[in-house]
């Protein structure tokens, strides 16, 4: 979809997007864009520099994902590869009954959105400073989330290794590409395959200026082999590639 009215704000995406939110959802948004943008001049959190660019590339971008029937109620939702909060924080605002995980490797980040989320009263979010390769072989946390997002994160081969181990059976993994993902998904057929990943939907969709996203729901349909993921760096060296 196509945005030809200049600036968008967020309670116009919300309707545009046909996302069903309560009276503030709109004013948190927009505020954690605004405090996101302000405290990038200081310590590195995003490329983009503008705050209403950021409004469409973030916040926009990030409720795309957003499907009533793949959240369930009261789920648990990683969000892997968070870096500045995206698409964890709108998807924490938007259902507040769901319970967020942002996890990332780079502690600066994590730092600002646990303080911006308490300024703002955003009460179901965690952060968690580990690796992805760690944390899908720890007790707690594999096989615990009914959804795993990631946005922007590697190649789809090599973030596939490191969610589909986080996902409950059943569950859903939830692949935020841009418009290469016809190869990606090409290239990722045999390690999808030995993780048990069922490809469900692929929507392809343009952001208000026009560039290309993708979208790939996967459900988990079995357990995870316990090889998966392999140590750390490993699926970035030797990613498991073919159909």
């Amino acid at each position: 979809m196509r945005f030809k009215g200049g600036n968008m704000t967020v309670r116009e995406m919300i309707e545009i997007l046909g996302i069903t939110a309560g009276g503030d959802v709109a004013k948190k948004l927009t505020d954690y864009n605004a405090m996101m943008i302000a405290m990038n001049k200081k310590v590195n959190l995003t490329g983009i520099k503008d705050v209403n660019e950021s409004l469409i590339k973030n916040v926009y971008d990030s409720l795309t994902v957003y499907k009533e029937e793949y959240f369930p109620q009261n789920g648990r939702v990683l969000d892997l590869g968070t870096g500045a909060g995206f698409p964890g924080i709108p998807l924490a605002v938007i259902r507040p009954d769901l319970q967020v995980v942002l996890m990332d490797s780079v502690l600066k980040k994590l730092n600002f959105i646990e303080k911006a989320a308490a300024d703002l009263d955003i009460k179901n979010i965690k952060i968690m400073h580990m690796r992805a390769e760690e944390g899908g072989r720890r007790r707690k946390t594999r096989e615990s989330f009914d959804v795993v997002t990631a946005r922007a994160v590697k190649m789809l081969p090599v973030i596939s290794e490191w969610a589909m181990p986080f996902v409950k059976v059943g569950g859903i993994f939830a692949a935020m590409k841009g418009p290469g993902a016809a190869e990606e998904l090409k290239d990722s057929g045999k390690i999808l395959k030995e993780l048990h990943g069922e490809l469900i939907e692929k929507k392809d969709l343009e952001l208000p200026g026009g560039e290309k996203r993708s979208l790939l729901y996967f459900r988990k349909t079995e357990v995870c082999p316990k090889t998966y993921p392999r140590k750390v760096g490993i699926a970035e060296k030797k990613p498991v590639i073919g159909e």
